[in-house]
């Protein structure tokens, strides 16, 4: 479907924007900002196509979800030491996001590509 292959190029190229406006710091911080609202949005849209994604798929999905509550959830907790600051608002989130890449590409590339019956 179209859909799919639309959502895993808005979210790839969310993705590296976020990462080239890393190189002045305050941009790429603002923009993960708005990567992590477009990626919660995919995924929100990618729910309506449950049923038709496998085993592995939902697995990918499921694990994102986590990954992000968990981070929301940690999120309500403050970071006292500057070390743990660079981790916790740069590295983890962007490793987030980049898994998420990952999912999107997996569920482009198997759900929706044509099957040739070897013969």
């Amino acid at each position: 479907m179209k859909i799919i292959k639309t959502i895993h190029l808005i979210n790839k190229w969310s993705f590296i924007l976020t990462l080239a406006l890393y190189l002045t710091i305050y941009l790429g911080l603002i923009a993960q900002i708005f990567l992590g609202g477009i990626q919660i949005i995919l995924a929100s849209i990618l729910l309506f196509y449950w049923k038709k994604l496998d085993k592995e798929q939902k697995k990918h999905l499921i694990t994102y979800a986590c990954l992000v509550v968990l981070y929301g959830l940690l999120s309500l907790t403050s970071i006292s030491t500057s070390d743990l600051a660079l981790l916790y608002l740069v590295i983890v989130p962007m490793s987030i996001a980049g898994y998420f890449v990952y999912v999107t590409y997996k569920i482009k590339n198997t759900t929706y590509e044509p099957k040739h019956n070897c013969i």
